[in-house]
């Protein structure tokens, strides 16, 4: 921590300054364009572009004219740029190639300042379809984390608040990138990463790419998101924020539940509070009558050392926060002029309080006689806390030739529920029941990823290089689940054994790292008739997850559980605790007692390795016709360690092993300078995660669903199909039209095991599935009235995505559909899948006073979320129609500027609903509860 002082001292220690700084982009390519002149009119004043493109040129405060120019290319004049004392003034500037120009052309236009435009730019530049969000676009909304602010993104949908599903695809066809390079997994029972845990203040942008190009990895067919952290600025920059959100119906709220905290839950760990208390291997078995003296008194000690709140605690709510600071600055070495060095630090904490009243949740089993009814409903309250940390910190030096970059992100997330629910058990298991469930979830993710970009020669090609090494950790941390028997009157509190299961305590780890190298080489080449460049790379990507579960039962003998009155903390108390006395039977000794220990099906080793080889051209053949065209081969392997249900053990075998070619063709037709007609064909696949491609019987012990491995999943493949229309116009104005369809072989999907086991769910291949859709934006400039600027940004889709039942569920589906007398289709939706997305945001700004004020509203239809089977129905999610308001005002100053927002989020007050479907009509609710309405205040304070 020393030297990390010391150099945030050498680099900050500059005097407060004015400069005009930006990036100058190749309009062919849209990437950087080094050696770039940049110069000041009039003036000796000027700057020559590094090798990300960018530049930084000291001026004292007016108004001026900047020349960018390099050979070959347009050379343009940006007139009218304004410097203000103590301001950063940051251009952006793309310069177009002039084929067999005999001297310069200059075009002369006005400044603009970065917003939204980069980010359009881009997309109007790629060789692939991109879609995504500036960090100007996030803060105009005022989200705190990717996952609030990805839901504007065209074609992209949010599950649980926190994962990503795009073009109505579920997770698995998405995929999560970091600055180019793939993540570990965070989540047993998802495939993407939890969107929550990104907060914004850490990165640039986020990019969402919808088809394929050759250096992009396969295993995608929904998009790839790629967030990309930010970059240090070229002068000294600090921000200090701070918001505080209050919900009428959760926050100060005397009725909240919650579990008691250890020391460090403030941060998102817990201290060892819930840390299992005896050595982890060990398996207890029930008292009997041979058991050692030995064995007996260390039964009874680990008993003791459990901890005894068994019952979630009732306190008052606190208010939902988040705080964030960044520093970040550039040094420029005196000697060349061309050597920078910069850095940028940046922390944030958040804390979220969520009290749901009115939570349901419910199973449901269909009789031929009766039809669907209700198997189990559990109502009640449900608490929860989360808390985030999170830290970057990042080095980069850079000269007009070489660019080097190390980065570390470190996040951590602590998510702490508790329940108290009142159960009610229908058909065979007829009862009443009071639960008791307490969980804490520990997550981390850390990762440093390294890249380094050269330019070789004169431009003669360029070398791209990433390294990334990354860890992900998940403790569930002591899951306590008490349920009594009771009736209606509350006359009386037993513990099963049947239908109420004995009180448990559940500890599950997952540890998973990965190892990403990736070398990208790029050759421009020039000929009579075209010009272009020939792209060609490898990567490697090796992942590792380690995965174990510890369950242990509370047995009270003899069963007489009556006497703890309904109470959960008596079955710990030191009173009821069993112990074996001289001289007697220890099944008549009376008192609670531990047993189990870890699962054998619940403990695995999963390792997976990705080698890739990828050759791409993109050619220009005319000025308006340009064509890309690549291949891509990947060797995937994964190899499996564990044991299944049969007693079957597994070591190190091959599950996967797939050799694949995988081809891609973009062509880009641009009749004019503002519009492109895209076309594009590419071949991706969908390999099972890590718990699919198994042999584990995994358990959620909130939803007390189970998941069943299938060692025998094949990888899924998809044929895609893009075609688009764009067209840019001024003031960050776009409009664009997008047909897509997909061909799914051997698709994916989580169904239900049998009849027999409603709340059991597997993996399993169908036979095909076909998903088609239509994508429209609009970002419109509605009305200008002096400095007053009224703008449309909406994004429509409407997709059909159906799926080809194999024979087994097909058949099971048309005996029900006889026994209804309905007919069925061979088809069904694909699970996952969303019908339509609507998003639409209105937003009004005052230039001169810095004011800005937005409606933001979106939706997402009906949704499969479990595909059914046998006597048990579809479950599909009800649309919820969100509608956001916010407000910010901007005070500046010579050296600190102010910000002040506020945010109402869910004005409509929507519920979130699932329900049970059979032959397309609702039957039963699944779960339901009200998230109500958050209002947030915010104040940011930037230093310069």
């Amino acid at each position: 921590m020393k030297y990390i002082s010391i150099l945030f001292f050498l680099i900050s220690f500059n005097m407060f300054s004015q400069s005009i700084t930006g990036i100058v982009l190749d309009g062919d390519y849209n990437e950087p364009l080094p050696f770039a002149n940049v110069s000041i009119k009039g003036t000796k004043t000027g700057a020559t572009t590094d090798i990300d493109g960018k530049f930084e040129i000291k001026v004292a405060p007016g108004t001026y004219t900047v020349i960018f120019s390099f050979i070959g290319y347009t050379t343009i004049q940006l007139s009218e740029v304004i410097v203000k004392s103590n301001k950063e003034t940051f251009l952006q500037v793309t310069l177009k190639p002039e084929s067999n120009q005999l001297e310069d052309i200059v075009i002369t236009t006005t400044s603009k300042k970065n917003s939204e435009a980069s980010l359009l730019n881009l997309q109007k530049k790629s060789i692939s379809l991109v879609d995504g969000l500036s960090i100007q676009s996030i803060k105009k909304a005022g989200d705190s984390d990717v996952a609030g602010a990805i839901k504007r993104v065209p074609g992209i949908s949010v599950q649980g608040g926190k994962y990503i599903y795009v073009r109505g695809l579920g997770d698995r066809y998405s995929k999560t990138t970091l600055n180019g390079m793939e993540l570990p997994g965070l989540d047993p029972d998802r495939n993407t990463i939890p969107m929550d845990i990104f907060p914004t203040n850490l990165i640039e942008n986020i990019l969402v790419k919808k088809s394929a190009s050759s250096e992009i990895g396969a295993d995608f067919t929904g998009g790839t998101v790629d967030i990309n952290l930010k970059d240090f600025s070229f002068s000294p920059e600090y921000t200090i924020n701070f918001t505080a959100g209050y919900n009428p119906d959760m926050h100060f709220n005397s009725n909240f539940i919650a579990d008691v905290k250890s020391s460090s839950d403030w941060r998102g760990k817990d201290d060892g509070l819930r840390d299992i208390p005896f050595d982890q291997s060990i398996s207890f078995v029930r008292v009997n009558p041979s058991i050692s003296a030995e064995d007996a008194n260390n039964l009874t000690e680990s008993t003791r050392k459990l901890t005894k709140t068994l019952k979630p605690i009732q306190q008052r709510s606190d208010l939902n926060y988040n705080f964030g600071f960044s520093a970040s600055n550039g040094y420029k070495f005196k000697k060349d002029g061309e050597s920078t060095i910069g850095y940028i630090a940046a922390i944030g904490y958040k804390s979220e309080t969520s009290f749901l009243n009115d939570f349901y949740r419910a199973n449901v089993i269909r009789t031929p006689n009766d039809g669907v009814q209700n198997e189990l409903v559990k109502e009640g309250i449900f608490g929860t806390i989360n808390t985030y940390l999170s830290t970057l910190l990042g080095v980069t030096y850079k000269d007009s030739k070489n660019k080097i970059a190390v980065n570390f992100i470190d996040l951590q997330n602590g998510e702490s529920n508790a329940l108290e629910l009142e159960s009610q058990g229908f058909i065979e298991n007829v009862y009443w029941g009071e639960e008791s469930t307490i969980t804490y979830t520990e997550r981390n993710l850390r990762s440093i990823p390294i890249n380094g970009k050269h330019t070789i020669g004169d431009n003669l090609f360029t070398v791209d290089w990433k390294f990334a090494s990354s860890k992900s950790t998940l403790q569930d941390k002591d899951f306590r689940t008490t349920i009594f028997e009771t009736d209606a009157d509350k006359t009386f509190y037993l513990i099963g054994p049947n239908p109420i299961a004995s009180p448990s305590r559940l500890w599950r780890d997952l540890d998973e790292t990965s190892i990403v190298g990736k070398l990208d080489i790029e050759i421009p080449i020039q000929a009579s008739s075209f010009s272009g460049k020939i792209s060609l790379g490898a990567s490697k990507i090796s992942k590792e997850r380690d995965f174990n579960s510890r369950k242990f039962d509370l047995i009270y003998h003899p069963r007489d559980t009556g006497i703890f009155g309904g109470d959960p903390n008596a079955i710990l108390a030191e009173e009821n605790i069993w112990v074996q006395l001289p001289g007697t039977n220890p099944n008549s000794n009376r008192g609670t007692y531990i047993t189990g220990g870890p699962e054998r099906t619940n403990v695995y080793n999963s390792k997976s390795e990705n080698d890739a080889f990828y050759l791409s051209s993109e050619l220009k053949l005319s000025e308006m016709f340009k064509a890309v065209i690549g291949v891509r081969f990947e060797n995937y392997q994964l190899r499996y360690t564990g044991e299944d249900l049969e007693g079957n053990t597994f070591d190190n075998e091959l599950f996967i092993d797939d050799k694949d070619l995988f081809t891609n063709i973009n062509l880009i037709f641009s009749p004019n300078e503002k519009s492109n007609v895209r076309a594009s064909y590419y071949k991706t696949t969908a390999r099972p995660s890590f718990r699919e491609a198994s042999a584990s019987y995994l358990i959620d012990p909130v939803t007390q669903t189970f998941f069943l491995g299938n060692p025998e999943i094949r990888s899924a493949y998809i044929n895609n199909y893009d075609l688009r229309y764009e067209f840019f116009g001024e003031k960050n104005e776009m409009f664009a039209l997008s047909l897509f369809s997909k061909s799914f072989k051997d698709p994916i999907e989580i169904a239900v095991v049998s009849d027999d086991t409603p709340n059991d769910f597997t993996a399993r291949n169908n036979d095909k599935a076909t998903v088609r859709g239509v994508e429209f934006e609009l970002r419109k400039n509605l009305l200008t009235l002096n400095n007053l600027t009224f703008n449309v940004n909406s994004n429509v889709s409407f997709i059909s995505a159906k799926q080809t039942m194999n024979e087994d569920e097909y058949q099971a589906r048309l005996e029900l559909a006889k026994e209804a007398g309905v007919e069925i289709s061979r088809e069904r939706e694909l699970q996952g899948q969303s019908p339509y997305m609507i998003n639409i945001g209105l937003l009004a700004v005052e230039s001169e006073k810095e004011i800005e004020a937005g409606l933001y509203y979106n939706v997402q239809g009906p949704t499969l979320e479990f595909v059914g089977a046998g006597g048990v129905p579809d479950i599909y999610s009800e649309p919820f129609h969100n509608l956001d308001f916010s407000a910010s005002k901007v005070f500046n100053g010579k050296k600190l500027t102010k910000k002040i927002s506020f945010r109402a989020k869910n004005i409509l007050q929507d519920n979130t609903e699932s329900y049970f479907i059979f032959h397309k009509e609702k039957t039963n609710l699944f779960r339901s509860f009200s998230p109500g309405i958050t209002f947030s205040l915010g104040v940011s304070l930037t230093f310069k």
